[in-house]
């Protein structure tokens, strides 16, 4: 029952990416930098870590397809479904090992952001899309992005974590 509700708080995440986070950010920033949001990446890692890596693939697969299709359909499709889709596993995977805590969710999401961006960027150098140079493409685009994303987190950790520990509990007790 509760899945509909993260599927549709995705679909929100989703737009807002694309509509009002586009005018929120500084146009001083926007000609040195270039600041991306990837809050729905945010919330697939905190599921990841909170409640279940296999689900984490599945929403990121299908948001991750949402992303290529709408915003970056002519560029490349499947880099984002796949980056997304891995990166939202890998952090269910590492939360196996232990108890997350703030700090370590912290970590686990800004390792998530740098490997999100860094497998974008593997594959579009890959295939020629891009000629940047990874220096340029630290600086300039995955550290504004990564501090961005991670503020957001940082804002949304408690109310998050409660409502996906409460759904992870009531998956449990329905099984």
């Amino acid at each position: 029952m509760r899945h509909w509700m993260l599927t549709f708080l995705l679909l929100i995440l989703f737009v807002l990416e694309g509509t009002v986070l586009k005018w929120i950010i500084p146009s001083v920033w926007q000609g040195n930098v270039a600041v991306s949001t990837h809050f729905t990446l945010i919330v697939v890692l905190f599921f990841g870590l909170f409640v279940n890596r296999h689900q984490a693939l599945a929403y990121g697969l299908g948001f991750g397809m949402l992303h290529d299709v709408v915003y970056y359909g002519p560029t490349m499709i499947g880099t984002y479904s796949f980056a997304m889709g891995v990166v939202g596993y890998l952090s269910g995977l590492i939360s196996l090992r232990t108890r997350s805590g703030m700090l370590y969710s912290m970590f686990v999401i800004t390792l998530g952001n740098f490997m999100f961006e860094a497998i974008i960027y593997g594959l579009y150098r890959l295939f020629q899309i891009t000629r940047d140079t990874p220096q340029w493409m630290f600086f300039h685009i995955m550290l504004p992005s990564v501090l961005i994303n991670l503020l957001f987190a940082l804002l949304v950790y408690v109310p998050l974590r409660k409502w996906l520990e409460l759904m992870a509990s009531q998956t449990v007790k329905e099984d």
